[in-house]
């Protein structure tokens, strides 16, 4: 089983000082974990994370080919399956059968989009990533203009929609919460949060392997420095099926952003209680002044009984606000892997020995098959999907006693080759 990264931080070594951006080593905690190595450098990599997407995943391979294909730059499909629970494993199997281009990482279970997307940018091959989703709202023949304006000299290019083709509802939602969070918690965004964007390698490394358990990738790429900027694409409707998107995720989006960007929710807390002091200061000596001066006292029920509500729903909302922030730091002090790795298609380099292959999830015939489990000190291939430039190979067993502890702070050193 392969393993996401723990508490990874990127760091620049010689080869990306260089300009080589497909070596990046990172650390996991104090110990050095390398990314996987690239046997094979390309220039570009398309990145798509994909969950339920049967219906989209084979038009949206023919469509990135073909364009692809005609820009006449060496290139790679990525895909990584995030626990799909229908026919699109079994499609991409196919597809990266058929065709060495495309390679796949298939999760064990589904562990969200931004587990996916790091995913994707760790093990992208290509000096430059292009990252659409997978139900071709993005159409991929648009790529070739991210291309045309990342050569005037950006790190970093999105995508801009026109006409956005979502419902008025998510569409309003959207720019709600983008002037919410770059007004009254003063994050910084791009023009237009979208995930169809062209970045560099070291840029997508480098915010991939940042220590953050819950990232907004986004935000990050701005907080990495990096030049961005937009050109106007074309946006379509989604060619099969519904999304996955709905409001709960927006919101539940919204606030990873919040917690992970900015304070200022204490801070309005703070500033919140102080407004309520005031107002009970202003209060409690208006009634106590009407008492003594004209001897006027007020049936006071209805309002105390109004205060006490009010403040203890604000109580509540702050009580929740903090916990909010207290479970980021729980869950950032677990250290669990972000994501477990079931099966990898078309992947020819050595594997990292920070990561190991559960033979009994992968299949063992057909364009699945991938390579044995890892022994202790000796790294193993990774998997391959076309059985016509290698054997499938089969999976041995290997008893328990023999089989290295999976621990998300490994012993060893990986150097990336």
């Amino acid at each position: 089983m392969g393993f996401g990264a723990g508490w990874p931080v990127a760091e620049r070594g010689e080869s990306e000082a260089c300009g080589d951006p497909q070596r990046i080593a990172v650390t996991w905690g104090r110990v050095p974990v390398s990314t996987p190595a690239n046997d094979h450098p390309v220039s570009y990599s398309v990145v798509v994370p994909v969950f339920n997407e049967e219906g989209n995943v084979e038009a949206l391979a023919s469509r990135v080919i073909a364009a692809m294909e005609n820009l006449g730059a060496e290139f790679e499909l990525l895909f990584v399956d995030d626990g799909s629970r229908d026919k699109t494993p079994e499609l991409l199997r196919r597809l990266a059968a058929d065709d060495p281009r495309v390679r796949v990482v298939r999760f064990t279970r589904n562990y969200g989009q931004e587990a996916a997307v790091e995913a994707l940018y760790l093990n992208a091959r290509g000096r430059w990533l292009i990252q659409m989703d997978g139900d071709l709202q993005n159409p991929p023949e648009e790529i070739a203009k991210l291309i045309s304006k990342k050569d005037e000299g950006y790190d970093v290019v999105y995508g801009v929609r026109e006409n956005r083709q979502d419902s008025l509802f998510r569409v309003a939602a959207s720019r709600a919460m983008q002037w919410g969070m770059r007004s009254m918690m003063e994050i910084e965004l791009p023009e237009d949060v979208s995930t169809f964007r062209l970045m560099s390698a070291p840029i997508a490394r480098l915010v991939a392997a940042l220590p953050e358990r819950r990232k907004f990738f986004s935000a990050l790429i701005v907080w990495s420095g990096a030049r961005i900027g937009t050109v106007r694409v074309k946006h379509a409707p989604r060619h099969v099926g519904t999304t996955h998107y709905g409001f709960a995720k927006l919101l539940n989006h919204t606030f990873d952003l919040i917690a992970g960007f900015s304070s200022k929710p204490l801070r309005y807390i703070g500033v919140l209680g102080i407004a309520f002091a005031l107002v009970g200061l202003g209060l409690g000596t208006w009634v106590i002044s009407r008492k003594l001066l004209w001897n006027y006292g007020i049936m006071g029920w209805p309002s105390l009984f109004a205060a006490v509500v009010i403040l203890g729903g604000m109580q509540l909302i702050a009580t929740s606000v903090i916990g909010e922030y207290i479970a980021r730091i729980y869950v950032q002090a677990q250290a669990r892997p972000l994501y477990n790795i079931a099966e990898r298609l078309n992947f020819h380099e050595r594997q990292p020995p920070d990561e190991l292959v559960r033979a009994s999830l992968a299949p063992t015939t057909g364009a699945g098959a991938i390579a044995s489990e890892l022994a202790p000190t000796t790294p193993s291939p990774h998997a391959t999907a076309n059985p016509q430039r290698n054997a499938p190979a089969t999976a041995a067993a290997t008893p328990a006693s023999a089989t290295r502890p999976i621990s998300p702070r490994p012993l060893t050193k990986g150097v990336a080759p």
